[in-house]
C-alpha cells in the first residue's frame, strides 16, 4: 500500500511540475532519507543509491545528449524508484536465507539493461564491488527497461 501511495504521490509531483522539477524532487526525496540519521541504516543506504543513481543519470544524460528531452529524466527517475522499491520490499519481506537470491536476481536485471554503455566500469559497478550494500546494481542502468523486465519476470513466477 505504501508503494502505491508513493507512486501516486510521485506521479502527482511529475504532473504538477516542470520536467526538471520532478527530477529534482526525486533527488530531494532520496537525499532527505539518506541524510536522516534517525532512519535505519539499510533505508539510508538504499536512499543513497537512489540519490547517486539519479545524479549519475542526470550527468550522463547532459554529457551525452545535452539536447535530449528532460522528460526522459522523469521517466527514468520514476522507474528507478519503482525498481528499487520493488526490490527493497521483496528483500525485507523475504526470509534471510532468500535475500541473496533476491539481490542476485535484481542485480542481473540491472546489468542486462545498460543505458549509456559507460566504459568506466569501476565507477558504474561500485555498488556491486563495494561490500556492505544491498543495492548491488549498476548505476548505468536503463531503469524503465529494468523495471519492466523485473515486473515481467516476477509475474511469471
Amino acid at each position: 500500500m505504501k508503494r502505491i501511495l508513493f507512486i501516486f504521490t510521485f506521479l502527482a509531483i511529475v504532473a504538477g511540475t516542470s520536467a526538471q522539477d520532478a527530477y529534482n524532487e526525486a533527488i530531494r526525496m532520496a537525499k532527505e532519507v539518506a541524510d536522516d540519521t534517525s532512519k535505519p541504516l539499510d533505508d539510508r543506504k538504499v536512499a543513497t543509491f537512489k540519490k547517486d543513481a539519479l545524479y549519475y543519470l542526470g550527468r550522463q544524460a547532459y554529457k551525452l545528449t545535452p539536447d535530449s528531452s528532460v522528460t526522459m529524466l522523469d521517466y527514468q527517475a520514476l522507474a528507478l524508484f519503482q525498481f528499487i522499491n520493488l526490490f527493497y520490499g521483496s528483500y525485507k519481506m523475504s526470509p534471510k536465507k532468500d535475500r541473496p537470491a533476491i539481490i542476485e536476481r535484481f542485480k542481473r536485471v540491472s546489468l542486462a539493461h545498460p543505458r549509456f554503455n559507460d566504459p568506466d566500469k569501476a565507477y558504474v559497478l561500485a555498488y556491486i564491488t563495494t561490500p556492505g550494500y544491498i543495492t548491488q546494481f549498476s548505476l548505468d542502468t536503463d531503469w524503465v527497461a529494468a523495471y519492466n523486465d523485473i515486473r515481467k519476470r516476477m509475474s511469471q513466477k
